[in-house]
Order: C-alpha cells, then structure tokens, then sequence
C-alpha cells in the first residue's frame, strides 16, 4: 500500500467564536497529545505512531493583526458568513 502524503488529507477550519485556526491531516477525530511548539501554537498528533492529526493557532486576529496590521480586510467573499472577521 502507498503512503499518503501529508497534504492529501489537510482542510482548515477557523472557529470563529474561539479564535483559533484548525488544521486537520485526518479525515476522523483520533486520540492525540498536545504539544506547544511555539506561542500558541499546539501540534496535535498521535502518540504511537508520531503521524500529526492537527495543528492549532490560537489567537488568530491578533496574530494576523501583528503580522499584517489593523487594517487587513477579508472582503474577497461576497458572502459576509465566509468573512474570518468582521469588515470595518
């Protein structure tokens, strides 16, 4: 059997309520142990096999906003819904 790429299983998710960017490598929820792997910043992954089942950024605007500046806008979609955060 081929191993799978990393990639080929990889889908985002933004909880908007909790502020914190998802990155998923599995298709099913897994028992997993948490690392901080930098300011929070947590890798998820599985502790037999050492496979990574997330990785999660908390605090998502105020480290676009550091990054990018208070002005960053997310108006490329047309449904305010899909928006990350609110347009000024």
């Amino acid at each position: 059997m081929a191993k799978k790429k990393p990639t080929e299983q990889l889908k985002a998710y933004y909880d908007a309520e909790q502020d914190i960017l998802y990155l998923t490598f599995t298709k099913r929820a897994r028992k997993a142990v948490a690392e901080e792997v930098g300011d929070e910043v947590f890798v998820r992954y599985d502790p037999d096999t050492r496979e990574i089942v997330d990785i999660e950024f908390l605090n998502l605007s105020a480290r676009l906003e550091q990054t990018f500046g208070a002005d960053l806008k997310f108006d490329e979609s047309p449904r305010p819904e899909r928006l990350l955060f609110p347009i000024r």
